[in-house]
């Protein structure tokens, strides 16, 4: 019996072995795009970066830019979501610290994003004063996609380290914790480990219930 051809929309795993060239080229082009962006967004407000610099600082042309990315809007979007990606990146290495204790991790994991988030280039713009009012308008009203993302990406982490509880529960938990975090990053009131504590604090009884459920599910 041979195995059945991966789909286009099925996640890649590491025995799927290398990217193809083309899909490998387009990921390293739109990183370095995007890490352009995010290195001028670092020395000034987003609302005073254009595409051309973006171009320039990518070492490509800005057509290019406007092929990947379509129009300013979008790559804030772009911009958006793959800041979100390198903080879950962080969040998964914690989690993973912390994989015999559901509220530990939820509450080392959220104090983690906030800390690291709150000196990203991008959030810094959208919180300076007078600063960043255009990009937090495009995630405002067109950032469903980036909840969306994030929320997915969590719950990938939360579900993979504790399989046993159940995937609705998983859902609920990452799209809550993501709110949660992303409105204490644009509008906080005390500090991280504070707002990772009252987070916990209201869904400790919750997360307590789901790490017995995973801990006594049959596998």
């Amino acid at each position: 019996m041979t195995d059945e051809p991966r789909t286009d929309d099925e996640p890649r795993t590491d025995d799927d072995g290398p990217l193809p060239y083309a899909t490998a080229a387009r990921t390293l082009l739109r990183d370095t795009i995007l890490r352009a962006t995010d290195e001028l967004v670092a020395e000034r407000s987003w609302a005073k970066v254009t595409m051309a610099e973006v171009a320039r600082a990518a070492g490509v042309s800005r057509q290019t830019v406007y092929n990947e990315f379509g129009n300013r809007s979008d790559l804030a979007l772009a911009y958006a979501s793959w800041t979100g990606d390198q903080l879950l990146d962080e969040v998964e290495r914690c989690v993973a610290e912390h994989r015999d204790d559901l509220q530990e991790a939820c509450v080392a994991a959220f104090a983690v994003f906030l800390d690291l988030g709150a000196d990203h280039p991008l959030v810094r713009s959208i919180n300076a004063s007078g600063d960043g009012g255009d990009l937090a308008a495009v995630i405002a009203r067109d950032g469903v996609s980036v909840f969306e993302g994030a929320t997915v990406r969590l719950a990938e982490i939360v579900g993979r380290t504790w399989p046993g509880i159940p995937p609705d529960a998983v859902a609920a938990v990452s799209e809550v914790l993501v709110r949660l975090a992303v409105s204490h990053l644009i509008q906080p009131a005390t500090s991280s480990e504070a707002a990772a504590a009252q987070v916990v604090a209201v869904l400790g009884p919750y997360l307590a219930r789901l790490q017995t459920t995973a801990t006594h599910r049959p596998g």
